[in-house]
């Protein structure tokens, strides 16, 4: 699962044919045809298949249900084998942990010997940089996990070590999401104890989650505040003409600003122009081609960062590292000493300073959701009975921001970023709630019988669910349908034996 798309693939491919070769198909069916659960288990990839019988697009809509394979076949291998010892369960964790490790030491190797990558979302190699974020947090509460169940102190010692390390690697990964989703973990995890606990241990408890929120919010803000705040020096004042005498152009007052310096005023785009040809010959750019716009905007925004005037001056102080940055589309001159969280942070200030002064929002993944979703639900109230099909989301989706006319240019009409309104667009709200009774109905069967990892796992999945379109990808689908079947299944063979 952790190493890219032929290592998640073929091992499944494994299980099947290792299931196929056992026959036994009576039994198997015998067993199947009675257990609520598997049915329920596979309704949601039973669903995307009927979706098929009234698509618009039966090339996509197939594409869709291959990557939801796992939803079906992973529940039909688990609910018909016996189930797992404990040392097998354990194994079958240790190579998870194993998987995450190699993965992401690829990802050091990659962005900091092979490569100088400077771009946090690139860091992750073999999947999303938000899908890596979600299995390191389910590995690091495996880590957690064998830290209480193993006696030996060496392997405690071990497990601890490991659990630091993918800590260390989110936040080096720059890894945001992973950081969210484990502070979400981590905060839940204390109110549990805060209930469990005597009065003594709560007031340590409530301390430990007051004082986390704090740092947390504390350092974000910091960064807000070294982004956002705008610096009392002569920098930011309107001035008319350059040192060469030429007018500067006022594009935005109180507009977009950099390092706490206003990006879009006391501009002289003829000199920008005249003087960066002459130190990049090699790289030199004309007004009109759309992509220099954002070279444009990348070079305004580093002078401001530096406080260097937008004309031929400023470029004349920029220095040979500058030029090299600028070019290779690096807005702000610190970057370079920022670590990858650091970076993503930056990113997420930004977006949202952009979002809220109602300027451009394309590119930024967080403050594109809000359009993504409205034009979901919107979707969904044209189509609510059986949605769109399983093929037409993405179809249709392009439609309704077209018909809106949405901020979003066309490179970024995307599906709606939320599993729950994926599904509803393309099969309803009927499907919304087959879909929620899949994920609520083994919590309600097996109440005590489920391995506590499910839990965090579970509030792992609900959280990816409610940001990402976690199963239209295959290492999201896989991910879920694994641990969420291995779960339950363990759960059901002991619910079965208590019965």
């Amino acid at each position: 699962m952790m190493i890219g798309t032929v290592p998640t693939s073929v091992p499944q491919f494994i299980l099947l044919g290792n299931w196929l070769l056992e026959a036994d198909f009576k039994r198997k069916w015998t067993e199947l045809r009675s257990n609520k659960l598997f049915w329920i288990l596979s309704s949601v990839f039973l669903m995307h298949v009927a979706g098929l019988l009234y698509t618009s697009d039966l090339a996509a809509g197939i594409d869709d249900v291959r990557i939801k394979l796992p939803l079906l076949f992973l529940p039909l291998v688990f609910f018909t084998t016996k189930p797992l010892s404990r040392n097998e369960f354990h194994f079958l964790l240790y190579c998870f942990l194993l998987g995450s490790f190699i993965n992401i030491t690829w990802c050091y190797i990659y962005s900091f010997v092979l490569h100088k990558n400077e771009i946090a979302r690139s860091a992750s190699r073999f999947m999303s940089h938000i899908r890596l974020g979600l299995y390191l947090n389910v590995a690091i509460a495996a880590c957690v996990y064998f830290i209480f169940v193993h006696a030996a102190w060496s392997k405690k010692i071990f497990f601890i070590c490991l659990m630091i390390c993918f800590l260390f690697s989110m936040y080096v990964l720059g890894l945001a999401s992973g950081f969210a989703d484990f502070f979400i973990l981590i905060f839940l995890a204390v109110l549990y104890l805060i209930f469990k606990q005597n009065l003594k241990f709560k007031a340590i408890l409530i301390f430990v989650l007051i004082t986390g929120i704090y740092i947390v919010g504390k350092y974000v803000n910091k960064v807000y505040e070294s982004q956002v705040l705008v610096n009392n020096s002569s920098y930011n004042s309107v001035k008319e003409r350059s040192a060469n005498g030429r007018l500067y152009s006022q594009l935005d007052l109180h507009g977009q600003k950099e390092n706490g310096n206003y990006v879009f005023i006391n501009i002289q785009f003829d000199e920008l122009h005249q003087q960066w040809n002459r130190r990049c010959p090699e790289d030199s750019f004309a007004y009109k081609p759309a992509y220099n716009l954002k070279r444009y905007e990348v070079l305004l925004r580093y002078l401001s960062g530096k406080a260097l005037t937008k004309d031929s001056a400023g470029v004349c102080q920029l220095t040979a590292e500058d030029v090299n940055n600028i070019k290779n589309n690096i807005q702000n001159h610190e970057t370079s000493t920022w670590s990858y969280l650091h970076k993503r942070v930056y990113e997420i200030v930004y977006e949202y300073e952009e979002f809220k002064n109602k300027r451009n929002v394309n590119g930024h993944s967080l403050t594109m959701r809000p359009y993504f979703w409205k034009a979901a639900i919107l979707n969904i109230k044209s189509h609510p009975l059986a949605g769109v099909g399983t093929g037409d989301v993405q179809a249709e989706m392009n439609k309704t921001y077209i018909a809106i006319h949405s901020p979003l240019q066309k490179n970024w009409f995307k599906r709606p970023h939320n599993q729950f309104l994926t599904i509803a667009v393309a099969l309803g709200i009927g499907g919304l709630l087959v879909f929620i009774l899949s994920l609520v109905a083994p919590l309600i069967q097996l109440n005590g019988k489920l391995h506590v990892l499910f839990y965090a796992f579970f509030i792992l999945a609900i959280i990816s669910f409610l940001l990402e379109d976690t199963l239209e990808s295959q290492a999201g689908a896989t991910f879920f349908a694994f641990f969420n079947t291995l779960f339950i299944a363990q759960a059901y063979y002991r619910w079965k034996e208590d019965k």
